[in-house]
């Protein structure tokens, strides 16, 4: 009985230690790419925030509110579970709403980053879908990304029509605010993110060049039928 009550006191330890690093680690995560965020720019300490999603807890890591990236400490994540905020010095960021439903709708994610990335931005400052088909990345990464029509921020009208926009593309556009994106990781996240800013800046050089030329419809349907790495055939193997 001595035994089993200590290898039993033991195993709760256990779990206790490895329940505390993994918080540990997820706050870290969400607090090394806010501050990455922000060094490239694509933050601000008003607009933009992260978040990842512990499904086997339920509790949601997101920035706080108004809190400039590059000074954030693991101490003022905002934890939330079932809509409340249960852990962080400081409040949690406005927009948890908007991260809710976009992982609600995507079962698959556990990471949300909204920014306002200025060549994003832009195309949702006048409401329009993005549909480039002169550069072969944006075919490959997205082949398209819609625009939400807008919502109030801070609350749920902002998340309106995320679900139908959102299930077959990790980076949408959020009408007259900013833009979404979701992956299974933070890491993934961004890096989707960085890929459709970066497409946007260029062609928005491009367009002051001169005429742009697009790819064929019949070479475009081609890469993004047959290119392992399409999104056709990333969402093929998620069926």
């Amino acid at each position: 009985t001595l035994f089993y009550t200590k290898i039993h006191n033991e195993f709760f330890i256990f779990l206790g230690v490895a329940l505390h690093y993994t918080i540990h680690q997820i706050k870290k995560e969400v607090v090394f790419y806010a501050k990455l965020l922000d060094k490239k720019g694509l933050v601000n300490p008003l607009e933009g925030n992260i978040s990842i999603y512990d499904r086997d807890s339920n509790k949601l890591y997101i920035t706080p509110s108004g809190t400039r990236k590059s000074l954030l400490t693991e101490k003022d994540i905002a934890v939330l579970q079932d809509g409340e905020q249960i852990e962080g010095y400081l409040k949690r960021s406005s927009e948890y709403l908007l991260h809710e439903a976009a992982l609600k709708a995507r079962p698959d994610c556990n990471a949300v980053v909204h920014t306002h990335a200025p060549y994003l931005t832009a195309f949702a400052y006048c409401n329009k879908d993005i549909k480039l088909r002169c550069s072969s990345t944006f075919a490959l990464l997205f082949e398209d990304i819609p625009c939400l029509s807008y919502g109030q921020p801070g609350t749920k009208d902002i998340a309106n029509g995320i679900e139908d926009a959102i299930k077959e593309h990790d980076l949408i556009l959020l009408g007259n605010h900013g833009c979404l994106t979701v992956a299974p990781t933070l890491e993934k996240a961004i890096a989707i993110l960085e890929a459709g800013e970066e497409v946007m800046k260029i062609y928005t050089i491009a367009s002051s060049i001169g005429t742009i030329k697009n790819i064929s419809n019949d070479e475009w349907e081609k890469m993004c039928n047959e290119h392992p790495g399409s999104k056709r055939n990333r969402y093929k193997r998620k069926e």
